[in-house]
């Protein structure tokens, strides 16, 4: 049923001014996209990976490395280029497709070893040695300096491409050339300008760059367009959409490559996967070695030959390395082999437009209006979460289909939408809440107040079948301790030690049920859900016996009674919820879960306990938190299936003493080899217990249940179980 033309008004009105905010705010901000966007898009790629939805690595990859053994070999702090002019000449043997150098030679070294090396790259043919700028984000002059590195650079870019869009490529300046000698005899060159996003983390590269009012490509870009055969000046682009790399008469590309970009020139790097798991990798000293073997220079050949080679130094101290989505530290030739390898596989990322997303926002706005406008609030939120999880599945499925969502921004629009109508939902509802809050609130627990101002639904009679865990309190012989106090003085007692011990539930997250006299039983993980419900509960039990130790120190010195408090607790499966009549009800549980954890509180009587749990409860404890030890096995009255109990002694945290350590392992012991019905090693266990700790309850309990078993009696099914005859 729909709500009154009145509040359908209100509906749109509110929906439409909620989407106009948001809008106003990403336009001011100048971009749907943010930081968050990426990060959350990091984990997508990790699983897109995991799963073999990622991009494809390109057969035609490899890495030769310098690592630590070459330097080693070498025996110098520094690059040895007489070292690499022997490893040139081995890959001009292998005839790859291109030789990247990730190096920067810029500075002279030794004249006959730079003469050697500089041959060693004319031989190879294929080397391509980058350049390195400062990028900047404003336009400004080029200083073109004479010298033959500048003369090759100047004959190497265009002066103009055909282009479309509004244009924000970075500008380069003061850049770190090739030496002059090493730059002539190079096929061709790049530049490597790798630029992180403001988190540190390297996502995107910029595939061309302005040289005052020229571009210059990427050394990845110039690598790919010399494979295909294409001039740099054919390039086309459309800023903030894409470059196209057209297939030109006599190349190699069947079709063009479409190749999306950002405002700035930049591609999303489609990482492959982690480094250690990317491409092959070979160090320059296996390379060596394998080549001097000649039965192994036929494989080498077929391994390189046509492939294109990424060589770069990762020696430790010396390569570049920084953050990439998958992973830390990485060797920054990373980048450029993954750009390079979306070339190759023409596998690049699409990024959602601002103008597509706020299509979506708008489309999802009205979705959630339209379910607003239902009086049953429950179509709102199924409609609400549906959107939130379909935003989520959405930007996982552009992910796996090379199209990011800005996922995290559109989710904070939509919650943003969400809520505001929640919001004007509540509003208009509040004189409906508020006599919810003064009817129900003087007997109701607060967290079930709230839950029902959020669904009145919850009103009707009935309950849930839910898994909780239930607590019971109660203080021993306070009855007898009754009747030898002034009813002044006990209904003093009696409120300070129901404060506190109420203070204690609520703050460790659970609610009074109801009080019993001295009693209290309160439950955790209801209404609510509580993953650590049973954390909870056993917490607050042993705070409880905490604060009562306090309590009893400042009575005694006021010459006030003291008083014990046992605590049972279990966790199980029962009935919540709002269980009366149709006059009267009140929020409560009902079921054998329930029965079971008031007859624990009273078994403390039996073993001198002061907090006893079941097996299920102790299951659910967060391991190494809580002193736990197995008490006993017992068959409760109406109960025919035994149940384990445990004491909740202390906390991990908190330091034993030896003596106690030992008491405790010994008493373990003992209860394993009881069950096992090795009863003398039991016995002996449980008397050296009892040395330690004279007339301990559970020792002696345990030594009373064997003395009167008759092992040749025992059936083959015994469970060492105890039958207590008292509820």
């Amino acid at each position: 049923m729909l709500r009154s033309k009145k509040f359908l008004k209100l509906i749109v009105l509110l929906d439409a001014g909620l989407v106009l905010l948001i809008l106003a705010f990403w336009l001011l901000r100048g971009s749907v996209w943010a930081s968050w966007d990426f990060q959350v898009l990091d984990r997508f790629h990790e699983h897109a990976i995991q799963e073999g939805k990622g991009p494809e690595a390109s057969p035609r990859l490899v890495y030769l490395l310098i690592t630590d053994d070459a330097y080693a070999e070498f025996d110098k702090n520094a690059l040895d280029r007489g070292y690499l002019s022997r490893v040139n000449r081995i890959l001009s043997m292998l005839r790859p497709e291109a030789v990247a150098f990730d190096i920067i030679f810029a500075r002279e070294g030794d004249p006959a070893t730079d003469k050697k090396f500089a041959r060693s790259i004319a031989r190879l043919r294929t080397a391509y040695l980058p350049i390195a700028f400062r990028l900047a984000d404003s336009s400004k002059p080029f200083d073109w300096l004479p010298g033959s590195v500048y003369a090759q650079l100047n004959s190497k870019i265009t002066a103009s491409l055909p282009e479309t869009g509004e244009a924000q490529p970075f500008y380069g300046d003061q850049p770190v050339l090739q030496n002059d000698l090493f730059a002539a005899k190079a096929r061709g060159t790049g530049h490597i300008n790798a630029e992180n996003d403001s988190d540190g983390v390297y996502r995107h590269f910029p595939l061309l760059i302005k040289l005052g009012d020229r571009y210059f490509p990427s050394l990845p870009l110039q690598m790919f367009l010399d494979f295909a055969g294409v001039p740099f000046e054919h390039v086309q682009v459309e800023w903030g959409r894409a470059l196209t790399i057209p297939a030109v008469e006599g190349g190699r590309l069947d079709d063009a490559r479409v190749i999306p970009i950002d405002e700035r020139g930049q591609v999303y790097v489609p990482y492959v996967n982690t480094w250690e798991h990317d491409f092959p990798k070979v160090a320059v000293t296996r390379l060596r070695e394998l080549f001097a073997d000649e039965d192994m220079q036929g494989n080498l050949s077929e391994f390189f030959g046509g492939r294109f080679v990424m060589l770069g130094d990762v020696s430790h101290g010396i390569s570049d390395i920084g953050q990439t989505p998958l992973e830390e530290n990485v060797p920054l030739i990373a980048v450029h082999a993954s750009v390079l390898n979306g070339l190759l596989e023409n596998r690049f990322y699409d990024r959602w437009t601002d103008g597509q997303v706020f299509a979506c926002l708008g489309a999802l706005a009205v979705l959630l209006g339209g379910a607003a406008c239902f009086r049953q609030l429950w179509i709102y939120y199924l409609v609400g979460f549906g959107g939130l999880a379909g935003l989520g599945a959405l930007a996982w499925w552009q992910f796996t289909h090379d199209s990011l969502f800005p996922v995290t921004s559109a989710t904070a629009a939509y919650l943003v939408v969400f809520v505001g109508l929640v919001v004007g939902l509540q509003v208009s509802l509040s004189r409906h809440g508020a006599f919810i809050r003064t009817a129900f609130s003087r007997y109701v627990p607060v967290q079930v107040v709230e839950q029902l101002l959020e669904n009145p639904d919850l009103l009707r009679l009935g309950g849930e079948e839910r898994e909780a865990t239930v607590l019971f309190s109660d203080l021993e012989g306070f009855t007898t301790v009754s009747e030898t106090m002034p009813p002044p003085h006990l209904a003093k007692l009696l409120n300070e030690y129901l404060t506190e011990m109420t203070r204690i539930i609520i703050e460790n997250g659970g609610i009074i049920d109801k009080y019993l006299g001295d009693g209290i039983m309160a439950e955790f993980g209801i209404p609510l859900d509580t993953p650590s419900h049973a954390d909870h509960a056993v917490r607050a039990a042993l705070a409880m016996q905490t604060a009562l130790r306090t309590m009893n120190t400042g009575w005694e010195k006021q010459g006030r009674v003291q008083v014990k408090c046992r605590i049972g607790i279990h966790t199980g499966t029962l009935i919540a919820g709002n269980l009366g009549s149709d006059q009267v009800f009140d929020y409560t549980v009902i079921g054998d879960s329930v029965n079971l954890a008031a007859r624990l509180e009273g078994v403390n009587k039996l073993y001198h306990t002061e907090v006893i749990i079941s097996e299920k409860t102790r299951s659910l404890l967060t391991p190494e938190v809580f002193r736990v030890r197995p008490l006993d096995i017992i068959k409760v009255k109406g109960k025919s299936e035994p149940v384990r109990i445990y004491e909740v002694y202390g906390l991990e945290v908190k330091p034993m003493t030896e003596m106690d350590a030992d008491y405790y392992r010994l008493y373990e012991e003992g209860f394993r080899a009881y069950l096992n019905r090795e009863f003398a090693t039991a016995a002996g266990l449980f008397n050296q217990s009892l040395q330690i700790r004279p007339g301990d309850a559970p020792s002696l309990n345990m030594l009373h249940c064997m003395n009167r078993l008759n092992p040749e009696d025992l059936p083959k099914d015994w469970d060492g179980s105890t039958a207590l005859d008292f509820k």
